[in-house]
């Protein structure tokens, strides 16, 4: 995965996140990208993404929440809540909806004429890391604190993470070896 990538996620991931008891908007169905923000800066594999959504497929009454609370005082962590930005089309970061994500349930890159879409525009990505900071300090001094339960799917990817690094044991039968064969060996 690449930092401020755009990625389709696995039915699978989602599933995850209800699993664990998490609330998520699926019903994209496969096809809603999410940001690729940004490396864990502890845990190798590990990234954090954010949904995004087309400001065109949105009401006016959603877009006037959006604008309210990225309207509110930075001291509000709820004006950290959404960005707006550009990539292909004008879309809402949903940053208070981010969650860690792990390469195994990225099912492919997010494309545009065949190509990758990467946000290049540092203010944004700046902005929105700004964003994505204050929102996991507030989550990681009150676990589980939004609804889709962060704490929860990020403790879950570790165990994955540790558990394929785990080497994998396994048992060799060699007559040659065996204990009967040792018992019978003249020397």
């Amino acid at each position: 995965m690449v930092e401020h990538g755009l990625y389709i996620l696995r039915p699978e991931f989602f599933e995850l996140i209800k699993s664990l008891g998490g609330d998520c908007d699926s019903n994209a169905g496969g096809k809603r990208p999410v940001y690729c923000c940004i490396k864990d800066n502890k845990i190798d594999g590990l990234y954090w993404a954010i949904p995004t959504t087309n400001i065109s497929h949105r009401s006016e009454a959603q877009n006037k929440k959006f604008s309210y609370f990225m309207s509110l005082d930075d001291k509000d962590l709820r004006s950290c809540y959404y960005h707006k930005a550009n990539t292909t089309v004008k879309s809402i970061y949903k940053i208070s909806s981010c969650f860690p994500v792990i390469e195994k349930y990225v099912d492919h890159e997010f494309t545009t004429s065949g190509v990758h879409v990467i946000m290049r525009r540092k203010n944004d990505i700046s902005e929105i890391e700004r964003k994505l900071k204050r929102i996991l300090s507030f989550e990681f001094r009150k676990n589980n604190y939004f609804p889709q339960r962060i704490s929860d799917i990020r403790n879950n990817l570790i165990a994955e993470i540790d558990a394929a690094c785990q080497p994998k044991s396994f048992e060799v039968e060699n007559p040659v070896f065996s204990d009967e064969a040792l018992s019978t060996v003249e020397v």
